[in-house]
């Protein structure tokens, strides 16, 4: 067990901050004032990232930091920050760790007891989330689905049954092809949002049926990334919690703990975890 503190020395430290998905105006105070005091920020694309901080009025040290060199780059910006150099890693745009490399640098940190520091900010998922009009309260991300229809179906399979918001992001360029292999394993009326350019001037929110919305992209060319969400499955759970009750004896028959398989077979089934563990031990 680790209990570490973030601000518990003056040392080397490693800042998470979030920067803005579009429009500039969304970086935070702490956020500006972290990366113009850092010794160093850690960025995937020095360049794209230099453009936008440039824009912001920061100018400091930058190191590359990504997918192709991030289990070599890990362990010098470890020493480094060892030695006391503080370093604010950042995305291209939004979270860092959400669909980028960061969670190594984050993960090399906490083995070597270095602070790790995340500050709060923009995040496209999550924008899209609140906006989409479905529940926000659960809800699954994705990130990056493969591309490979074969690959994605049992991705969306998943997401037929889920009682949960199902988030995920896709190019522009796949965003018909991506569509049509969801219309193929879900219910072509299952209502989905397709969000795009997200706090930026042609942001838009395409909802509707699945059939509808890829319709639509079928005759507007996609551009721009895009945000999909489906929406939770409502329909009447055609299984009992008592016939669940006998799959989780039999998961426990097997080896399983009893939490672990109320957990499986809730989620398998699309119920609620605390209403089938309410059922089992009433029994």
């Amino acid at each position: 067990m680790q209990i570490q503190s973030s601000f518990a020395n003056d040392g080397g430290k490693l800042y998470l901050v979030p920067t803005p998905i579009g429009n500039l105006e969304d970086i935070t105070l702490r956020a500006k004032r972290i990366l113009t005091e850092a010794d160093y920020i850690a960025a995937e694309d020095t360049r794209t990232s230099g453009i936008m901080l440039d824009k912001i009025g920061i100018h400091n040290k930058m190191i590359s930091f990504h997918k192709y060199n991030s289990k070599q780059r890990a362990p010098e910006l470890i020493e480094m920050m060892k030695n006391g150099t503080v370093i604010a890693e950042i995305s291209d745009a939004g979270m860092p760790v959400i669909s980028d490399p960061g969670y190594i640098l984050v993960q090399a940190c906490i083995e070597h007891d270095i602070p790790v520091v995340p500050l709060p900010g923009p995040s496209a998922f999550a924008t899209a989330l609140i906006a989409s009009g479905f529940d926000a309260q659960p809800f699954t991300y994705y990130g990056f689905l493969p591309r490979k229809a074969s690959e994605q179906k049992p991705f969306f399979e998943q997401m037929e049954k889920a009682r949960a918001t199902s988030i995920f992001y896709e190019a522009p360029h796949r965003l018909v092809k991506t569509l049509t292999t969801l219309s193929e394993v879900l219910k072509p009326d299952r209502e989905i949002v397709c969000a795009r350019e997200l706090t930026k001037i042609h942001e838009e929110f395409a909802r509707g049926s699945i059939s509808e919305v890829l319709d639509h992209f079928k005759t507007t060319e996609p551009r721009g990334e895009f945000v999909v969400l489906v929406s939770p499955n409502t329909e009447e759970v055609a299984v009992s919690l008592a016939d669940l009750v006998k799959l989780v004896d039999e998961l426990v028959a097997s080896g399983k703990s009893k939490k672990d398989a109320i957990k499986e077979v809730a989620k398998e089934n699309g119920v609620s975890k605390n209403d089938l563990y309410d059922f089992y031990h009433q029994g």
